[in-house]
């Protein structure tokens, strides 16, 4: 796991003395993996010698329904056992009730997959700044990033491909860092077979809808290549990471692809059909109909991504 230690060192994401924030969503053989390899670099090193990284860590998990792709109480409690095992911090992060309500109210499979992750990543980022950390890990690997790579291209939201391929993206004033982008989910499951961790692991049912969706066929098509050819996701990550960003860009608070122009230059204005608000959405959520039942994207954004779109906003209006 030399390559982990590398990324954490190289992005300053794991400074001394510092307090980062580690996502537990999905309760997957990732998560469980991501707690014991950041265990491990908190060991003391060979012959006794002091570790040279010293970070304080927190937990946080967002609980979910099973109908929202979630393992409801059982994933909490196992990555709950799994951090107090550690003897990591455990922070349980609620979403709203109404944001529940209306994600599952959502009919579309590929609609509500993109804005359950929405919900749950502003969440994170939300408990991230009330716990006073600037740094926030997830578990996505080489193999989960290759997968959201091929469907977001296939959905038409390209503009989040730059910073998926990232070791580290910038969001506001958190800094998400993804560790295991470098290694194959093959290659994280051993490990956490080798640390006895994957007991742990909960499954979801991700796709718990008998509707095909766009991201459950990429999916079965990236593991279905990776069988025949092994360096399957390293090669789509590579390619991806030639794409270049554009700076003047902002990030979409729906879907987060880096797709939203404001000004006078702008060629859209993220006004969504029966809404008042001028908000700074991506063309794809502005013009797709999100079957929400009588709510549009533009509100449900605005429900989980409050600080996100007074951010931009304000920069709209500069």
């Amino acid at each position: 796991m030399h390559s982990v230690k590398v990324i954490l060192s190289r992005n300053r994401l794991a400074m001394f003395k510092s307090r980062i924030c580690v996502s537990s969503n999905p309760p997957s053989t990732s998560s469980a993996a991501l707690m014991a390899i950041l265990d491990e670099c908190l060991k003391p090193g060979p012959k006794r010698k002091a570790s040279r990284m010293s970070f304080e860590v927190i937990v946080l998990h967002v609980q979910l329904p099973m109908e929202l792709f979630g393992s409801g109480e059982k994933g909490k409690e196992s990555m709950e056992s799994l951090a107090n095992l550690f003897g990591f911090e455990f922070q349980e992060v609620q979403l709203e009730e109404s944001i529940v309500t209306t994600l599952k109210s959502i009919r579309d499979l590929d609609d509500r997959i993109d804005l359950v992750q929405g919900a749950v990543r502003s969440s994170l980022i939300d408990k991230t700044k009330a716990m006073e950390c600037s740094v926030l890990l997830v578990s996505s690997n080489a193999t989960d990033l290759a997968v959201d790579v091929m469907a977001k291209t296939v959905k038409g939201r390209g503009g989040a491909i730059p910073d998926e391929v990232s070791p580290a993206m910038e969001y506001g004033s958190v800094r998400i860092g993804r560790p295991f982008m470098e290694l194959s989910a093959r290659h994280v499951t051993r490990y956490a077979r080798l640390r006895k961790v994957d007991k742990y692991a909960v499954s979801t049912e991700f796709f718990s809808s008998l509707d095909s969706s766009l991201t459950q066929t990429t999916e079965k098509f990236v593991l279905q290549l990776q069988e025949m050819q092994p360096s399957t996701s390293t090669t789509v990550l590579r390619t991806a990471a030639k794409l270049r960003k554009n700076e003047a860009a902002m990030l979409c608070p729906a879907c987060a692809c880096r797709d939203v122009l404001v000004g006078e230059e702008a060629d859209r204005s993220g006004k969504s059909q029966g809404s008042e608000d001028r908000l700074p959405l991506c063309e794809t959520c502005t013009e797709k109909d999100m079957n929400m039942r009588g709510e549009t994207v533009v509100e449900l954004a605005q429900a989980f991504c409050r600080a996100t779109v007074k951010e931009f906003a304000l920069d709209a209006e500069e």
